[in-house]
């Protein structure tokens, strides 16, 4: 195996992502700047939605999972059963940028796995 040098950023970061893909790493500064931006945003959001509730025109949403001739297929429908307005609370939440406490620079998966290898070995010592 070739000699791996662990380079990690110093620091604190906070991964900023949209859902399961891979995001950006920001600065405490950054992050706190996003923060209130989205606390802005849902607000507003959240006020549309509300109000489009009460016109008809925003409804609960449910999935399931239905299985013709044994294929796996997603079914949407109006959940009847819940409040659209409890619904929106849950909906109008953002998630918020999480702090990572250890961020290796790497340019390669193989070349991350390899630091936190060297890492968790000369710790474990």
């Amino acid at each position: 195996m070739s000699k791996v040098e662990v380079v990690t950023h110093t620091g604190s970061l906070y991964d900023y992502s949209g859902g399961i893909g891979c995001g950006v790493l920001i600065k405490e500064r950054v992050m706190r700047k996003l923060v209130k931006l989205q606390q802005k945003h849902l607000e507003d959001v959240k006020r549309t939605l509300m109000d489009e509730a009460e016109k008809g025109n925003v409804f609960p949403s449910m999935w399931t999972l239905h299985y013709p001739e044994g294929e796996q297929t997603p079914v949407r429908f109006i959940d009847t059963s819940e409040d659209v307005k409890d619904r929106i609370k849950s909906a109008t939440t953002s998630a918020q940028p999480v702090h990572i406490p250890l961020v290796f620079i790497a340019d390669s998966m193989q070349e991350a796995e390899a630091m936190a290898d060297k890492r968790s070995k000369h710790h474990a010592h």
